[in-house]
């Protein structure tokens, strides 16, 4: 008998709602009744099943045991640190590929190269890509050297945060605060909840990035002291990333083909990845046909053999293409954005190569950005349209479920069952409804604490922890930080612009008024008007003239900015005219506020 159309998409989206369709990631949780988390020499306990997979590949280990890894006869990449650079030394001098995170590493990389391979100048330095060019001035100190990049790095650079390249720059505070989490910057180092060693970095150090001096464009080739190098823009999880083609040494360098599955959403946030892109990306190495390739930012080994440099691609290039492509074949069947990580397995013969690995992301956590790129937040379905505030649904499901002390039993019961997963909704909810209740804060942290000992991925662990720390009171974890003290410097007026978001509507109500800064001579102004704050560039030729005056150095100002100086003591250092104070009155001050706050720090 054939079925219509219609009757086949009904049976599809019946079989995909039904039990044994939806044994899927989240049984990392609820379906491993017999294992066992493994405690690390740190003392952190953590599913290792995915580093074990993987470790023959990496590179990575105690950065304090770094050192140059011979490739070839010219050509080393240091060991120890996942993003250490790539080095070549030539007649006359080093070209080096990637500088590091932060001015310590260029140091620490430069004495790497000093003690053992050259002390040749470095002639060269060539940024990957933008994560890791921030170790460029301790890494040069003093030599001489072009710098060479995408032609968009320049912008991406001067415009980032942490590691991120925003959308909308005024989301830096959210964003570099899931980047802490996301890295474990504020994670013990020691105890259950300790970091895993060469997953993390230490966001928020001093910069040394440096401008390029020359860049390639997709398929430009230069010749650096004999050397020839192809460069060929791959978006991957920068828009800047290059690959490097060597073609006398038939050697790539790139941020393409990691040892770990990438990132195709990462859960700190950024801009979207497009796996397609990817995927291209990854084409263009097996199309190269290089005998050597080393992944600079993804901390592999060197891969050699034209081989298995295209068996780890291709293994990595039809995992990006499964995810991707499923995620739209569930989606166009209606299956809700929120179900599509439980629907999505990856063959076995995608998940035998060690490429194929959920060290760092967790595949779970990805489909659901496919599907919100095209179709935004809302899934289709009505009941997703309008929600309860949390504390009003939490209180009703409470009352429904017999009263907080049924649900607490509920939830006792379940992490005894090992049903994590439906432990922490519930103990979610009696968070929600008394965010005060030492014993429902605690509760949520076991079971947050559970779930991070049976991720296999560093990065879910690191929210996991995260979350179970700011629950037991640590406030060193926040998803909202405030901008760097550079990044306020380099562009006072963009921090000024920035301040509009900080408005606060209600004491603003009926108020108007146009507030110049004078901020080391930079002039813009804040025009509120209507519960806003319109950014003005050039007040003098605004339509509305200025109402009040900040005459301030920008040191003030940052201090200000940053939540160190209280609005009161700022306008006390600043000359001030007009309802500079009431205007000023209308802003919110920067508070560091945890992930899981209490309801007094949360209404201060």
């Amino acid at each position: 008998m054939a079925f219509s159309n219609t009757s086949k998409l009904l049976c599809a989206l019946i079989a995909l709602n039904s039990a044994p369709l939806y044994a899927a990631d989240w049984t990392h949780y609820d379906r491993n009744p017999d294992f066992q988390p493994t405690t690390l020499p740190t003392g952190a306990i953590s599913n290792i099943e995915e580093l074990l997979k993987v470790k023959p590949m990496l590179r990575i280990g105690p950065m304090a045991d770094a050192k140059a890894l011979p490739v070839n006869e010219n050509t080393w990449v240091i060991n120890g640190y996942f993003y250490g650079p790539v080095i070549i030394e030539t007649e006359n001098g080093l070209l080096v590929f990637s500088s590091g995170e932060n001015t310590e590493d260029g140091s620490n990389f430069r004495r790497i190269i000093r003690e053992q391979i050259s002390t040749k100048p470095i002639i060269a330095l060539f940024y990957d890509h933008a994560h890791y060019a921030k170790g460029a001035s301790t890494l040069l100190d003093g030599d001489k050297a072009m710098i060479v990049a995408h032609p968009d790095s320049n912008k991406i650079l001067r415009e980032s945060g942490s590691l991120t390249n925003p959308l909308i720059p005024e989301l830096l505070p959210s964003l570099d605060g899931r980047a802490e989490i996301h890295f474990g910057s504020k994670h013990p180092t020691t105890g259950p909840d300790a970091r895993m060693d060469g997953t993390n970095l230490e966001l928020g150090r001093e910069s040394g990035w440096m401008p390029a001096t020359k860049t390639l464009t997709d398929g430009e080739t230069m010749t650096v002291d004999g050397v020839t190098i192809q460069a060929f823009h791959a978006k991957t999880d920068t828009e800047d990333s290059l690959t490097f083609w060597l073609p006398e040494s038939k050697m790539v360098i790139d941020n393409v083909l990691w040892p770990i599955v990438p990132n195709l959403y990462t859960l700190r946030g950024d801009r979207y990845r497009d796996p397609q892109e990817w995927m291209k990306a990854l084409r263009k190495i097996r199309e190269l046909e290089p005998e050597i390739e080393i992944s600079v930012g993804g901390g592999s080994l060197p891969l050699r053999g034209k081989e298995n440099i295209a068996e780890a691609g291709n293994a990595l290039h039809d995992s990006v293409a499964y995810i991707y492509d499923q995620s739209i074949r569930l989606t166009n069947l209606g299956v809700p954005m929120d179900q599509l990580g439980n629907n999505i397995h990856l063959p076995d013969s995608l998940r035998k190569h060690p490429y194929v690995n959920e060290l760092y992301g967790q595949f779970e956590t990805w489909p659901e950005a496919i599907a919100e790129r095209s179709q935004g937040w809302f899934s289709g379905y009505a009941e997703d349209l309008h929600r309860l505030p949390r504390e009003v649904y939490a209180n009703n499901l409470i009352k429904l479920g017999g009263g907080a002390g049924k649900v607490l039993q509920a939830y006792k019961d379940a992490m005894a069952k090992g049903e994590y997963l439906w432990a922490k909704d519930l103990a979610t909810e009696l968070y929600y409804s008394d965010r005060d209740n030492a014993e429902y804060r605690q509760a949520l942290a076991n079971v947050f604490r559970t779930l991070a000992q049976y991720s296999p991925g560093s990065i879910v662990r690191n929210f996991y922890t995260a979350a179970a720390l700011s629950l037991e009171g640590n406030q060193d974890f926040s998803l909202g930080v405030v901008q760097p003290a550079a990044w306020v410097k380099e562009d006072t007026n963009r921090a000024v612009n920035s301040m509009r978001t900080r408005l606060n509507p209600e004491l603003a109500t009926g108020a108007e008024g146009v507030l110049s800064f004078n901020i080391d001579g930079n002039v813009s102004a804040l025009h509120v008007r209507n519960s806003v704050a319109e950014y003005v560039p050039n007040p003098g030729s605004h339509y509305r003239p200025v109402d009040a005056t900040i005459k301030v150095d920008s040191d003030i100002f940052t201090d200000y900015f940053r939540g160190e100086l209280s609005t009161k003591d700022f306008l006390s250092k600043s000359t001030i005219t007009g309802e500079s104070a009431k205007l000023m009155g209308l802003f919110d001050e920067y508070h560091r506020l945890p992930m899981y706050p209490t309801e007094a720090l949360l209404n201060n």
